[in-house]
C-alpha cells in the first residue's frame, strides 16, 4: 500500500532532513536483527519525490522531530509509520517496524540439506527449449540478453537498485564479455574516486519462462573479495501480482565475498521476502575454486535448488490461491549480475580491497540451459 503524500510529506522533505537524522543513524527502532545499518540507510524514494535521495532513517527522524509541519510522533509510531511505506523499490523499511520485527520469523534452512542423498536425475536433452553456449567471442548475444544499466536511479528498484549498492552497471567489455567459450561478468574500480562499475544481463522483452529446469554452468574462483556480491536469479516478467515483492523472485545462486565456500537458494514473495526477514532459501556448501552446475527445477507445486544435482533446499506451495506466498505461476527472466557492496554484499564491511577490485572480480558463465 503506498501512503498517500499528505502522510509523509514527502515533497516537503529537503536536504534539511538529513541533519535532523545524522544524530539517530545508530537508532534501529528496537529492531537490531532487521533494522540494520544497511536498511536504515537504504534509500526510500517515493514516487512523487522531487529527486532527494531520502533513507528510510531520514523519514523516521523527520517524523518522530518536531520539524515545523505536524506534531512528532513518539519513535515506535514514527516507525511503524515508515516501515508501512511503499517506496519505489517497494517496502525497503518494512524491517524496521517494532510492532513485527520481535516476533519470531520462521528461520530460513541451516546449511546443506537434511537430506543429502536426495539428488536430481540429468535433464532429457530432447526438452531443451533455450540456451546460450556462449561460443562466438565478443559481446553476449543481443538476440538472447539485454543489459540494465546505471545506478538503479531510472529502474524501479530506485538508486542503489533498492539494496543501497554501489556500482553502476554497464556493456563496456571491460565488465561483460565472451571469450574462448566463457562469458565473463567482472565487478572492478579502475578509479581514485571509489566508483565500481559491473555488469548485469537479462533475457527481459527477449524470452522468460513458466517452469522447468533452469541451469547455469559457473565458476567464482576469481570472485571472492570482500565486498562482491554474485548472483543468478529470476524476476516476473509482467509483476502479475505488484511490484517486488508481491510478483516473487527465485535466486537461483546468490555468493557474497565475506563467506568462504557458501552458496544461498532463495525465493522472495508478499509474505516471505527479506525486508522482514521471512525470506525462504537455504545454503549449501561448494568449494568457490570450482565450476559448479546451479539450477532449479520449478513445478506447478514446488521449486528444488541444486547444486552439482544436489537438492539442497524445496520450496512447496503452501497454497492454491494465495499469490503472497506462490506468484510463481506466471513466466520469468533470467538475470546474471556481480553487484559491489550493498545491504548483503557489504555485511561484511567491504569493498575494502582496492587492489582486487581494480584487478577486477569475475564471475564466469560456461552455459545457461533451459528445460
Amino acid at each position: 500500500m503506498r501512503l498517500p503524500t499528505s502522510t509523509f510529506l514527502v515533497t516537503l522533505i529537503g536536504t534539511s532532513i538529513h541533519a535532523l537524522s545524522s544524530a539517530q543513524t545508530t537508532n534501529s527502532c528496537g529492531c537490531e536483527s532487521t533494522c540494520t545499518p544497511s536498511v536504515w540507510d537504504a534509500v526510500a524514494k517515493a514516487y512523487d519525490d522531487l529527486g532527494n535521495l531520502v533513507t528510510c532513517g531520514d523519514r523516521i527522524a523527520w517524523v518522530n522531530t518536531d520539524n515545523g509541519v505536524h506534531e512528532p510522533l513518539p519513535i515506535g509510531e514514527a516507525c511503524s509509520l515508515v516501515a508501512a511505506g511503499s517506496y519505489v523499490g517497494g517496502q525497503v523499511c518494512v524491517g524496521c517496524d517494532p510492532a513485527t520485527c520481535n516476533s519470531t520469523p520462521t528461520p530460513t534452512t541451516a546449511l546443506q540439506p537434511a537430506d543429502s542423498s536426495t539428488t536430481l536425475d540429468p535433464p532429457d536433452e530432447t526438452k531443451l527449449v533455450w540456451s546460450d553456449e556462449f561460443d562466438v567471442d565478443g559481446p553476449p548475444d543481443s538476440s538472447k540478453w539485454d543489459y540494465d544499466l546505471g545506478d538503479g536511479t531510472d529502474s524501479p528498484a530506485g538508486y542503489g537498485w533498492g539494496n543501497s549498492e554501489l556500482q553502476t552497471y554497464t556493456s563496456s567489455d571491460t565488465n561483460v564479455a565472451v571469450q574462448n567459450g566463457t562469458l565473463s561478468i567482472t565487478a572492478r574500480n579502475e578509479s581514485l574516486s571509489g566508483e565500481y562499475t559491473s555488469a548485469r544481463l537479462v533475457t527481459r522483452g527477449l524470452q522468460s519462462f513458466l517452469y522447468g529446469r533452469i541451469q547455469f554452468r559457473a565458476n567464482l574462483s576469481r570472485c571472492k573479495a570482500n565486498g562482491v556480491w554474485a548472483a543468478l536469479w529470476m524476476l516476473p516478467e509482467t509483476n502479475e501480482y505488484g511490484i517486488w515483492p508481491n510478483s516473487g523472485e527465485m535466486d537461483v545462486m546468490e555468493s557474497v565475498g565475506h563467506e568462504t565456500d557458501t552458496f544461498h537458494g532463495t525465493v522472495h514473495t508478499a509474505a516471505y521476502n527479506h525486508h522482514s526477514n521471512t525470506q525462504r532459501g537455504a545454503s549449501i556448501a561448494a568449494s568457490k575454486g570450482e565450476w559448479h552446475v546451479f539450477e532449479i527445477d520449478w513445478g506447478i507445486d514446488s521449486i528444488k535448488f541444486a547444486v552439482d544435482s544436489q537438492v539442497y533446499y524445496i520450496f512447496d506451495r503452501e497454497s492454491g490461491t494465495d499469490t503472497s506466498v506462490w506468484p510463481f505461476d506466471q513466466p520469468f527472466h533470467l538475470i546474471m549480475n556481480i553487484a559491489v557492496g550493498g545491504s548483503w554484499g557489504g555485511a561484511g564491511g567491504g569493498p575494502d580491497d582496492d587492489d582486487a577490485f581494480r584487478t577486477g572480480q569475475t564471475m564466469e558463465v560456461d552455459w545457461v540451459r533451459v528445460y
